[in-house]
């Protein structure tokens, strides 16, 4: 017959069932799991002497139990009511006895079973006997009830049949309960990483980005280590920034970072594998050499997850906790995301900084290069205060402000190229492109794809789509250097655009637009080429709807002073020479001398001399130059006017004292103060450039009067025209002695005077003690003058030797001529010139 029930035991059972509906009561609220371990605590007040009591949960992913103590009325130790938890593997554990069994299990005596550490600590805490009901919810193992109780008093079948309910009541609870702590710690992760990302993209500087995302880093759960690791270009270095809970959370800087060889830490393994790096426990050994210093800084367990930017690892993130076990999976996806939000940012902020870098290298290239331009073009300060040029500068300013098409006109040499900057500079298109384009240099098959562009395949070395000048310089201006040169193929297609601004690329067939202006130079006759057939007249016209002649050098004479003084300037700060004077004879000499190269010319010829020149005063040989044809002014030059900012030249000894020169020897007159008597002629009766149309000849310097001046007269070009002075340093008058010319020196009538040829310079230095000797017999016939062709040809020879046959570089021949080196090869291919071997 069964056994009948006591009124005990019924009592006993009662009391034990209402426990447990008030136990279950109180863990639907409970939305803490931990605090079901007090709720649990209460229910298991009674049941016998229970020594030790504990909820274990089961860590699937790493395999362990953990055991949350819970505090017990019979506990025989401290340590049982002590509520860190403990972790043991699940195999050393009554959890591996369960299997799909919902039994209780229980252990009788711990010292008779295998030992282990699970039983070396109950044993430690004096449990001899243990019981465990396991928690199962949706068919899922979470875990399991423990209780120890004393190898004498082991807990009865009534107490075990308990133990099981209990477990089966808390099981749900303590899923839902650490279900909601899953999702609670979901949302930190995902608020951390808005966190982040919004801390880290906020700016675009480097410094801030990594001191944003160390401060983020410090708020992230089990937070003992952190670091930001950046691989150096080499890939030998890893620049770490770190983070430890005693680095101070300041907002002043950047901290510095710790430089450390990449060998030392797990970077090889991540950018071998592109995949996170994950240590064991710390205190068990270490791997790398880095681990030590972790080890001492509190890290038992660390994650190194890699920062990667267009499949290139670029560092890792490091992150560290006290926990010794592995970390879970959530929290290493987050560590990954964390890494790769860092990879972004810190990406863009070297991109920025390296953009920034060549976007202000390149601002202060553009403004050097401006200033380079304004230097060598001097588009802004055109030199000159001659009547000639003041009529340049009016028509400058009168066509500048319009868009009206301008045809520069003037011999080789003038700075026709100059005026067009200067009208560019001055219009309201002075911020778009100048597009310069010289019809001469380029080849006549190649014109019309460097004007309109051609498409891809055009022709067969068309690869890609190349834009013209046209569409380059829209809404700019456009500059046709030689436009005489341009062939008649062309013109007929550049007309069109002028008349209504619509073009076609080589090859295309979509209609474009520009609205270019075009200012065109040439330095030839076009109505007689327009004669010739060679140029076409409805061209000419469209051009011609303002016409600047830019003077030559020999129909404003009186300029030669200003830009020989703009010249040494210019090359004393290119130079870093300290050239303060010139003396009068180089002077008179350049003041005289034909230029049939213009203002170009000239420069060349002050710049040989400044190369030349070791001292402070400038002396000009005519030797030295080469065959230069000199003339004589029509009328005696006269030094009494003062051009503005006129040269300090050096004085001779009759001008210094007040003196008069001495007379001519024998009495004898010079040729140009003989009754009247003209001047030589320069090339077979003709007049010189001094002469011709009224043109004075220039003031000469420092009112010194020359052997040549009649009672002092003043000529009419004597006129001194307001302008601001240049900027030229003080000068002194070199103690160079003046030497004023004899009959010996003056030529014959119907005579040119020609510096000797077919010898050698000799090195340059000032001659103050005799002026230089004439090669021409008297009575005989003066040799011919050299050609422009000629001279250019012996002009550039001579650029060729000095560079040593270097055409490009900044002391090539191209330099020394103020060429594009392209431009130099052209006239050294059409001149016949080769380079010196």
């Amino acid at each position: 017959m069964p056994e009948t029930a006591t009124p005990a035991d019924s009592s006993a059972s009662g009391l034990r069932d209402a426990r447990l509906l008030r136990v279950a009561t109180v863990l639907g609220n409970q939305p803490d799991w931990r605090a079901v371990c007090g709720v649990l605590a209460d229910a298991i007040g009674d049941i016998g002497s229970v020594l030790w009591a504990a909820l274990a949960i089961h860590d699937s992913r790493r395999d362990l139990v953990v055991f949350y103590p819970m505090p017990t009325r019979g506990s025989a130790d401290a340590r049982s009511s002590d509520p860190a938890a403990i972790e043991f593997p699940s195999a050393q554990t009554p959890l591996a006895r369960f299997g799909t069994s919902d039994s209780v299990v229980r252990i009788d005596d711990l010292t008779a079973a295998a030992s282990s550490p699970f039983q070396e600590f109950q044993c430690d805490l004096g449990v001899g006997a243990c019981i465990a009901a396991p928690l199962r919810c949706h068919g899922r193992l979470v875990g399991m009830l423990c209780f120890g109780t004393s190898a004498a008093s082991p807990l009865d079948s009534a107490a075990a049949d308990y133990v099981e309910r209990l477990a089966r009541i808390a099981a749900p609870a303590i899923w839902n309960a650490r279900t909601l702590t899953r999702l609670e710690k979901g949302d930190r992760r995902r608020a951390t990483l808005i966190e982040l990302s919004h801390a880290i993209n906020t700016s675009l500087k480097f410094d801030e980005v990594i001191q944003s995302a160390c401060r983020a880093l410090r708020r992230l759960e089990g937070f003992q280590y952190s670091a930001i690791g950046l691989v150096a270009d080499s890939g030998e270095t890893l620049r770490a920034y770190v983070q430890t809970p005693e680095s101070p959370e300041t907002t002043d800087g950047l901290p510095d970072p710790q430089v450390m060889q990449t060998a030392d830490t797990p970077m090889g393994f991540i950018s071998e594998t592109g995949r996170c790096y994950e240590s064991g426990d710390l205190a068990r050994g270490t791997r790398f050499a880095s681990e030590r210093r972790l080890l001492e800084a509190g890290v038992r367990h660390y994650v190194a997850a890699p920062m990667m930017v267009r499949n290139r690892v670029i560092g890792a993130f490091f992150f560290g906790t006290t926990d010794p076990h592995a970390a879970q999976t959530t929290d290493v996806w987050l560590y990954e995301n964390i890494a790769m939000q860092l990879a972004l940012a810190i990406d863009n902020a070297l991109q920025y900084e390296q953009l920034q870098r060549a976007s202000d290298r390149l601002a202060a290239q553009n403004v050097y290069l401006r200033e380079e331009i304004q230097s060598s073009h001097n588009f802004s300060e055109i030199v000159g205060s001659s009547a000639a040029m003041r009529r340049v500068f009016d028509a400058i300013e009168r066509v500048a402000v319009t868009h009206a098409t301008v045809l520069i006109l003037g011999e080789t040499g003038v700075g026709k190229e100059l005026v067009a900057r200067a009208i560019h500079a001055r219009s309201n298109r002075a911020d778009q492109p100048l597009v310069k384009m010289n019809c001469a240099a380029i080849p006549e098959g190649l014109i019309e794809s460097e004007l309109f562009g051609h498409e891809r395949g055009a022709f067969t070395s068309a690869t890609a789509r190349r834009i013209g000048r046209f569409e380059l310089a829209r809404d700019g201006t456009l500059f046709f250097d030689e436009i005489g040169e341009l062939p008649l193929s062309v013109q007929a297609k550049l007309l069109r655009v002028l008349q209504d601004g619509e073009f076609e690329r080589v090859g295309g067939t979509q209609t474009l637009h520009s609205n270019a202006r075009i200012i065109a130079a040439t330095n030839r006759d076009l109505l007689a080429a327009c004669e010739a057939r060679t140029f076409r007249p409805d061209l000419f016209y469209r051009l011609n709807v303002f016409p600047i002649h830019v003077p030559s050098l020999a129909e404003r004479r009186e300029d030669i002073p200003l830009l020989v003084e703009y010249f040494i300037n210019r090359l004393n700060r290119r130079m870093g020479k300290r050239v303060k004077s010139l003396d009068r004879e180089s002077l008179d000499y350049l003041c005289r001398r034909r230029w049939l190269g213009n203002v170009r010319e000239l420069e060349h010829v002050i710049e040989r001399a400044m190369i030349i020149c070791d001292g402070a005063c400038l002396s000009i040989d005519p030797r030295d130059v080469g065959g230069v044809h000199v003339t004589r002014p029509a009328s005696p030059v006269t030094h009494g006017a003062q051009p503005p900012s006129a040269m300090n030249v050096a004085q001779p000894p009759s001008a210094v004292s007040g003196a008069q020169p001495p007379p001519a020897v024998n009495g004898a007159q010079p040729p140009s103060a003989m009754n009247g008597a003209q001047p030589p002629s320069a090339v077979n009766g003709a007049q010189p450039p001094s002469a011709m149309n009224g043109a004075q000849p220039p003031s000469a310097v420092n009112g010194a009067q020359p052997p040549s001046a009649v009672n002092g007269a003043q000529p009419p070009s004597a006129v001194s025209i307001a302008r601001p002075p240049l900027d030229f340093p003080s000068l002194q008058p070199a103690a160079a002695t003046y030497f004023p010319p004899t009959d010996s020196d003056q030529p014959a009538n119907g005579e040119s005077v020609h510096a000797p040829q077919g010898e050698p310079a000799p090195p340059f230095a000032i001659r103050p003690s005799e002026p230089p000797a004439s090669n021409i017999a008297p009575g005989t016939t003066a040799p011919p003058v050299a050609t422009l062709e000629e001279m250019e040809r012996r002009h550039i020879q001579e650029a060729l030797q000095a560079a040593a046959g270097v055409i490009e570089g900044p002391r090539g021949a191209a330099a020394m001529l103020g060429l594009k080196p392209s431009t130099l090869r052209f006239r050294m291919k059409r001149l016949g010139v080769m380079r010196p071997k």
